[in-house]
């Protein structure tokens, strides 16, 4: 999308961005209660940064001369490590493979055709491969979960664990070594430094009505049965994507658009908001979504997951013991 196309369409937006001052506000503003959802039928989308536009993971990084076969072998990979680890596919693993005349079916120079609609896709774009998918939920709590679940913006900025535990190894061997400590230090307080100006202002939730969406635009909602998929049920996952577009030109990685200028157009019907929140009130939501019992564990149920909360409460609770696991 050109620099102009962008600005048109943050401005077209603006008129349906609602500004949030605290994290109580942004769920108050949530609530399907709230006389705005009154209409049925609303999807979400939570992000950690309000600047970032509602584009497929697929093509973020997607350049001219990809090759165009990319997004098939990641999917046939996903099914085959799928496998290999005894996971199952629902609806047959190799259904994605489609001869039918649907809008979702795409053909790629070498004659194969694939069907982007079948589940596998929707397993692998929520499980973390990228495809051409986006992610919405029914819940607006859901959606606001992941707004504020910043722990992989932190480390792709350079502010994960690891890579900050880098730095302080950095520290310790300086000191160890007997270099200059403090240009050491210095250089890695300023490498910090740079990591906390790249965190947001604000983060974002948006919100579209799918019923407008099917009547108004070429984007679709694909909808799979939780039952099948089980890391959605308690994420009420949905999926958008764009079924009109010139194919040949995406396969030989020419700008993908973002959904957000499509989109624009309901604006008019409102069926489209966009609630935002400062970065600073992230800490006070992720307190109200415990309460409200949308925490990690709930929300991508894990037993790992169950265990960091169980030991998280425990220490809260025996504030004096030992929180060592050895």
């Amino acid at each position: 999308m050109s620099s102009e196309s962008a600005s048109n369409t943050h401005d077209s937006l603006e008129k349906v961005t609602i500004r949030c001052a605290t994290a109580r506000e942004l769920l108050d503003n949530l609530d399907l209660t709230h006389s705005r959802w009154s209409r049925q039928n609303w999807i979400f989308r939570g992000q950690n940064d309000a600047r970032w536009q509602l584009m497929p993971s697929l093509f973020r990084t997607w350049r001219r001369g990809t090759n165009p076969g990319l997004e098939l072998a990641l999917i046939r990979l996903f099914i085959s490590n799928a496998n290999l680890a005894n996971l199952p596919i629902p609806n047959n693993s190799l259904g994605y493979y489609s001869d039918a005349f649907r809008p979702t079916v795409r053909q790629l120079s070498a004659g194969a055709s694939y069907d982007f609609s079948h589940v596998v896709f929707a397993i692998a774009q929520h499980s973390g491969v990228p495809t051409r998918l986006l992610d919405f939920t029914h819940s607006p709590l859901v959606a606001a979960y992941f707004a504020a679940d910043t722990k992989n913006l932190y480390k792709a900025i350079g502010m994960g664990t690891d890579q900050l535990a880098e730095y302080f190894r950095q520290c310790a061997h300086c000191l160890v070594e007997e270099e200059d400590v403090v240009a050491k230090v210095t250089e890695l307080a300023y490498k910090v430094q740079e990591c906390y100006e790249l965190l947001p202002d604000e983060i974002a939730v948006w919100a579209v009505h799918a019923q407008d969406l099917g009547d108004y635009t070429s984007v679709k909602l694909l909808e799979h049965p939780f039952t099948e998929i089980l890391p959605l049920r308690m994420q009420k996952g949905v999926f958008l994507c764009d079924t009109d577009f010139e194919e040949q030109d995406v396969q030989q990685g020419e700008d993908w658009p973002s959904f957000d200028k499509k989109l624009a157009i309901l604006v008019e019907t409102e069926g489209i908001y966009k609630l935002t929140m400062p970065y600073t009130q992230v800490e006070a939501l992720h307190d109200l979504l415990t309460l409200h019992r949308y925490s990690p564990a709930v929300v991508e149920p894990s037993y790992e997951t169950v265990a960091k909360q169980t030991v998280a409460v425990a220490y809260e609770i025996f504030g004096n013991v030992s929180k060592s696991t050895e």
